[in-house]
């Protein structure tokens, strides 16, 4: 009986003792979340965060910042901070940094195509058919990931070389031409 009775009694202290760690655990956590939460919530201020006023260390925090950076117009910056989120995404968000990369990419392409830097834009929005590649490949059903595409698709195509043909004539009627040359067409059709 007596035994039994110290036996019951290491059981239970045992048994708390899990119970509190666990809780401790949960605690600690929570308390992670926290301030990864209070991280994004400083990022989605009008004013702009530096890089020491948080803690990057976290992925889902270094893409918020990055986007943060993105919503500024910093281009260089927020090309970096998507390159180090990058590094430490989980897959399920690799495809979201590879989808604000691209957008960031596109987004750069069509302002350099607005002042003519069409040499430029084609390279950037090529940059960016390789991200929405990428974020396609990770989840193929990603619906924003292949309308970007096809919009980068507008500004740089991937066209077939052919054969080259030995005759000067050109065989292709213009509506053939108008049809695979790269940019947005103006007016209605």
């Amino acid at each position: 009986m007596m035994l039994r009775r110290i036996y019951l009694q290491h059981l239970t202290l045992a048994i708390s003792l899990v119970f509190l760690t666990l809780l401790g655990l949960q605690i600690i956590e929570r308390q992670h979340q926290q301030d990864i939460n209070d991280a994004i919530r400083l990022l989605q201020s009008p004013r702009l965060v530096e890089a020491t006023e948080i803690d990057l260390t976290e992925p889902e925090v270094q893409f918020a910042y990055a986007h943060h950076l993105q919503q500024r117009g910093m281009f260089e910056y927020a090309v970096d901070a998507y390159g180090k989120a990058e590094r430490f995404s989980s897959p399920a968000m690799l495809k979201l940094v590879y989808y604000n990369m691209g957008n960031l990419y596109l987004q750069q392409a069509i302002e350099t195509a607005e002042k003519m830097g069409i040499d430029r834009a084609t390279a950037l929005a090529d940059v960016a058919k390789d991200l929405y590649k990428s974020a396609l490949k990770k989840d193929p059903e990603f619906w924003a990931a292949k309308y970007n595409f096809e919009a980068a698709q507008r500004l740089s195509r991937d066209l077939p070389l052919g054969d080259l043909q030995e005759s000067g004539e050109a065989q292709e009627s213009s509506e053939e031409l108008w049809s695979a040359m790269p940019g947005f067409p103006l007016g209605l059709p």
